[in-house]
């Protein structure tokens, strides 16, 4: 659902977009609306035909054991937003995940927008997952590409094969944020610089995303919390497109075919 929102987001300057290296936080950018943003694809929630025909379903009990799933298992629709219902558990770890993957393309080079509020049932996290290999996987393991989250303390975090791992980083007015509000997570991947901005405000920009997961799905996670999607927008920022639900290529992604043998 279009939430009326003052979030204003920041676009890299041009040289940015041109090279695959980037540069630090300290590079001039220049603001831009969010609306003005000629997106790709716009999908609000408000239809769950829309999502079904959109979005792959799994669930992953612990960080290794993935199944397919459906809609109603792990999701709900409240208020025209997406939010994780079931199989949630106070006293777990980070177990009983459930991941709505896009399969309307994969992407390399791309520009993602999504609403994001975190539940208050446990202490963990929603997940933008990028560059997955695997519909499905979890971004801790094989295939399962970068996770992008906030946790619940307002670090933006990185986590995947990526530069050093694990990457935290305190968002701006870090002692005003509650995790329980709605938030707009905007995210640039080019080459290997991820630049992301929450609220409008960037948070990081750096080389950190490793050679080896160069395109892949977007998923939107849900680690074993009440949280909630919304306005997911995505355009792509790739020289050359891949086409979208090539025949059968969905299907063998979600066997374990890596997309490197799929996509050419």
């Amino acid at each position: 659902m279009k939430r009326l929102s003052r979030l204003f987001c920041v676009a890299l300057a041009t040289s940015l977009l041109l090279s695959p290296f980037g540069c630090g936080s300290g590079t001039a950018v220049a603001e831009d609306s969010a609306e003005d943003t000629e997106w790709d694809s716009e999908i609000g929630f408000d239809s769950l035909a829309e999502i079904e025909e959109n979005f792959a379903f799994h669930f992953v009990s612990t960080q290794n054991e993935r199944r397919s799933d459906e809609f109603n298992y792990s999701w709900t629709l409240v208020d025209g937003a997406v939010q994780r219902v079931g199989n949630i558990d106070a006293y777990s770890d980070t177990v009983n995940i459930a991941i709505m993957t896009y399969t309307g393309n994969v992407y390399s080079d791309f520009e993602l927008s999504v609403d994001v509020r975190c539940g208050t049932s446990t202490s963990y996290w929603p997940v933008i997952g990028i560059r997955q290999q695997i519909p499905g996987k979890y971004y801790t393991t094989e295939g399962g590409g970068t996770g992008v989250f906030m946790q619940q303390n307002g670090k933006i975090t990185l986590w995947g094969p990526i530069s050093g791992g694990i990457v935290e980083k305190d968002i701006p007015d870090i002692d005003s944020y509650y995790p329980s509000v709605w938030h707009n997570i905007r995210i640039l991947a080019v080459g290997t610089v991820l630049t992301v901005f929450v609220d409008g405000k960037e948070v990081l920009s750096s080389s950190v995303l490793s050679t080896d997961y160069v395109k892949g799905y977007i998923s939107l996670q849900s680690v074993n919390n009440d949280c909630s999607f919304d306005n997911f927008k995505i355009r792509d920022l790739s020289s050359a497109t891949e086409i979208a639900n090539e025949e059968n290529r969905y299907e063998r992604a979600d066997e374990g075919i890596p997309l490197d043998d799929l996509i050419k």
